[in-house]
């Protein structure tokens, strides 16, 4: 069992290795993960056709260098779960099981996005409380000359 922790990067995970020089007649990637609750999708390819990918295309089959590689890309953390891939050839079956763990990245989460509002926000709060300050002051000096007795002035009838 092979245990991996990866972010939303493309990852590339070999499945079947040319080494022994013999020819791969089947490969089988059953895919379970938490979004699926359980249900499987397959990857599969037999000798002389084509890859048949049952699987969203976040989840594909690739062939570089006679090895062949499970390719995962734009995952989240709901793609976590177990992925088994049986690579079958002339002299047995090779199983490779992967656990794989899907963490969020943190430059996709709201670090860099949360600043500027936050900042937005303290600013406006500041001129607000600005705006009540002055308004009790200037409010107060306005009562304050209404409050002022008037100059008396002799009738001059």
């Amino acid at each position: 069992i092979l245990v991996k922790t990866i972010g939303s990067e493309p990852d590339v995970t070999p499945i079947c290795t040319n080494a022994t020089l013999s020819i791969i007649t089947l490969i089988v990637c059953k895919i379970s993960t938490e979004r699926s609750r359980g249900a499987e999708c397959r990857l599969l390819y037999r000798h002389g056709q084509d890859f048949v990918h049952e699987c969203d295309s976040r989840f594909t089959l690739m062939t570089k260098n006679q090895a062949v590689f499970l390719h995962l890309t734009s995952l989240t953390p709901e793609d976590s779960g177990n992925y088994t891939c049986e690579c079958s050839h002339p002299s047995g079956t090779d199983t490779l099981h992967l656990n794989i763990t899907v963490e969020e990245d943190e430059d996709a989460g709201s670090s860099t996005q949360m600043p500027i509002p936050s900042a937005l926000i303290g600013v406006t709060i500041v001129i607000i409380i600005t705006g009540v300050i002055l308004g009790f002051i200037l409010r107060k000096i306005h009562h304050g000359r209404q409050l002022e007795p008037l100059p008396s002035h002799p009738n001059t009838v």
